[in-house]
């Protein structure tokens, strides 16, 4: 993007120093060319979160002011080696056209065009030939004052035990600034949809044919046989009774195949209305945030992380916005959180939604997660080992609710087997599964397919 080497490891960071800090800051436009960084000190690289490894460093400038952070935090590759060889595999892939580069053409390009606090952005850049890359911002000063406001801590996913208030107040506030950015896009003040179009993936303008295809059948029952032993004997203690009748295996496998059938067709379907498309986050969970409490208590909060940042379906980043609570707060709370979306979009400027539509759109999404999600019990089985599960008897037991080599992905797992396999149980969504197939079929005048 700027036409400059830059470091991607603590390492690196350290060799090329204070000169190469102000040639880029230089470059991205966020120091003067009359100033200079003249220290770099303090580099601290660390594994953390499950989408990147992390990296704080201290500076110093020749003319320190106001607006010039000394304390930054980058985000940069994960190593390629030991327990994160894999996650740096599957990164590359990704990287050129949703993760970083998404995340860096946000922070670079639409900081001050957001409707919601952001980090301030001093750099970032990505290699066409190496993948590696790096994007260097503010540090947000978590537990700590910040003026006459009061920085809440930094929160992990699927732990919301750990929050410092009213969970419904965390939530409903996360929904309406995503309502707010989605408005934004609607009414163009974000930036022309079609200038968005060039720098983020709109995948509102592909065909039916392009979007995913199924799971060839034996791959999907290898994977099901697996998920199904992982629910209904190694990991049973941690599910609700119900998981672990042979009616509930009926009815998962009912809805896992049939969303498999149908997989592109669910991508389509979600994508199919302009109204229910927008630009937006599309991870909104309380570790993508930074909150913080004014003087009189009120929440607020600011957004980081924006690597999933594209144009899609509402319904579906709304499922990825709260796929990280419990299961009990998303079951009572879903319809008045798909409602404040509705009412906060259109206070906005963006079109009124209707409910069931988008409830729907939610529903599909989390199913298309619930078939992904059949593939990762190896990787659960290498985060915890099959033995181990035997002593496992809830979801707070350490070894499957704290990090795993400094990464969150075991408990997210946990956290949407729970979730996705509860929604299944109890809010109908065979029958809901069915209906939809009846009326895809009846719109594209499709025959329905043999689903085993």
């Amino acid at each position: 993007l700027f036409g400059l080497e830059f470091p991607w490891t603590a390492e690196t960071l350290e060799r090329m120093g204070a000169a190469w800090c102000t040639q880029a800051f230089h470059a991205a436009g966020t120091l003067s060319r009359g100033n200079s960084v003249s220290k770099v000190k303090d580099v601290k690289q660390y594994i953390g979160g499950g989408a990147s490894a992390k990296m704080i460093f201290d500076v110093e400038y020749a003319k320190p002011s106001e607006g010039l952070h000394t304390k930054l935090f980058a985000k940069i590759p994960w190593p390629n080696k030991d327990k994160t060889r894999s996650d740096r595999m599957l990164a590359t892939l990704l990287s050129q056209a949703y993760g970083e580069r998404a995340e860096i053409n946000a922070s670079r390009l639409l900081e001050s065009r957001l409707t919601v606090r952001v980090p301030k952005f001093y750099f970032g850049d990505i290699s066409n030939e190496s993948t590696n890359w790096i994007l260097i911002t503010e540090r947000i000063p978590f537990d700590q004052q910040e003026g006459e406001n009061k920085v809440d801590p930094a929160y992990e996913k699927c732990r919301d035990w750990e929050l410092k208030g009213d969970v419904r107040d965390y939530y409903y506030l996360l929904v309406r600034v995503g309502a707010r950015v989605s408005g934004a896009y609607c009414t163009e003040k974000l930036a022309p949809k079609a200038t968005l179009d060039k720098f983020f993936d709109n995948s509102s303008a592909r065909q039916m044919h392009e979007w995913s295809k199924p799971e060839p059948e034996a791959e999907f029952d290898r994977k099901f046989k697996f998920a199904l032993d992982f629910l209904q004997i190694h990991a049973k203690a941690i599910f609700p009774e119900a998981i672990a009748t042979a009616e509930f295996a009926k009815s998962y496998r009912h809805v896992l195949a049939t969303v498999n059938a149908y997989k592109g067709e669910i991508e389509w379907w979600c994508q199919r209305k302009p109204e229910y498309v927008a630009w937006c986050h599309g991870n909104l969970n309380v570790d993508n945030v930074f909150f913080w409490r004014d003087p009189a208590g009120k929440l607020d909060c600011g957004v980081l992380d924006w690597g999933g940042a594209s144009t899609s379906s509402l319904g579906w980043k709304l499922w990825w916005w709260l796929y990280g609570c419990e299961y009990e707060f998303l079951n009572d709370n879903i319809d008045g959180l798909l409602k404040c979306f509705i009412d906060e979009l259109h206070a906005n400027g963006g079109p009124p939604l209707e409910f069931e539509e988008l409830k729907l759109q939610f529903v599909l999404a989390a199913m298309s997660q619930g078939v992904g999600l059949l593939g990762a019990v190896p990787q659960i089985y290498g985060m915890c080992a099959k033995k181990q599960w035997e002593t496992i008897t809830e979801r707070r037991d350490p070894r499957i609710a704290e990090n795993v080599h400094g990464k969150n992905t075991l408990r997210i797992y946990i956290s949407n087997f729970s979730c996705l396999c509860r929604m299944i149980s109890e809010w109908g969504i065979p029958d809901i599964l069915d209906k939809w197939v009846d009326e895809f079929c009846e719109l594209t005048k499709s025959p329905k397919k043999t689903v085993a």
